[in-house]
């Protein structure tokens, strides 16, 4: 597959230390593509940037909310929604839910697989969001209680580009490009740390490489690539 080539290094790096994994299902009765016990990713990430940096940060977060217009603040908060079908401003009015179950399925599954991971980090770190931790940042864009790094909406955009850009590489360039504005979105929406965001896209790539050779998300994936060929009307 085209990102399993570009990331081989990476791949053979993170399959000596977790083995492959198996779709299974979690307390919850989700089914995820990987199991936080098969590997620590914080191993990977390294931790977030010390109060210094995360004051720089804050000031340059500062002096975006002060540029924001309405527009972007509108913008960010409807990026709240995880979801790739808030990639259709990419993919086309034929890229909606209840025309691709199988997609849908794919997706909501690398969902559950990114959340289940991001929480190792949430929880070893346990870094304060930025209102938290300085108040004159004014959020716009929802957020949780949960830990700030990594970020969660970084980590499931770019596995969702990743997963969706090998499915449609005629749309490659836009979806990264639409990935890239998610995690730009949480900055510009005051709940994440630019350091948060670049995490996140660690993250995404370590599981879109470690779920490879999972034989239930190589059949979910090889289904829900033709289903959504197939509605896109591509060969």
């Amino acid at each position: 597959m085209y990102f399993i080539r570009k990331l081989g290094g990476l791949a053979l790096l993170c399959w000596c230390a977790a083995g492959w994994a198996q779709g299974s299902a979690t307390e919850t009765d989700s089914w995820i593509y990987l199991e936080p016990t098969q590997i620590d990713s914080t191993r990977f990430l390294g931790p977030p940037p010390d109060a210094a940096a995360t004051r720089r940060e804050i000031d340059a977060m500062l002096l975006m909310q002060e540029q924001r217009t309405p527009e972007q603040a509108r913008q960010a908060a409807q990026d709240h929604e995880q979801s790739v079908f808030r990639f259709a401003d990419v993919m086309g009015n034929k890229f909606q839910r209840d025309r691709l179950p199988l997609t849908t399925r794919l997706f909501d599954t690398l969902h559950e697989t990114g959340n289940a991971m991001e929480k190792q980090g949430k929880k070893k770190w346990r870094r304060v969001r930025p209102p938290v931790f300085d108040t004159r940042i004014r959020p716009v864009a929802r957020y949780s209680a949960s830990g700030s790094y990594p970020s969660g909406h970084a980590t499931f955009s770019f596995l969702a580009a990743i997963v969706l850009a090998d499915m449609v590489p005629e749309k490659s360039e836009r979806i990264f490009t639409r990935a890239r504005e998610f995690g730009e979105h949480r900055v510009m929406g005051g709940v994440h740390y630019p350091s948060d965001i670049a995490a996140g896209q660690r993250l995404a790539t370590l599981i879109a490489v470690l779920i490879q050779q999972n034989p239930a998300f190589q059949q979910d994936y090889a289904a829900a690539r033709a289903e959504l060929r197939a509605a896109l009307e591509l060969q």
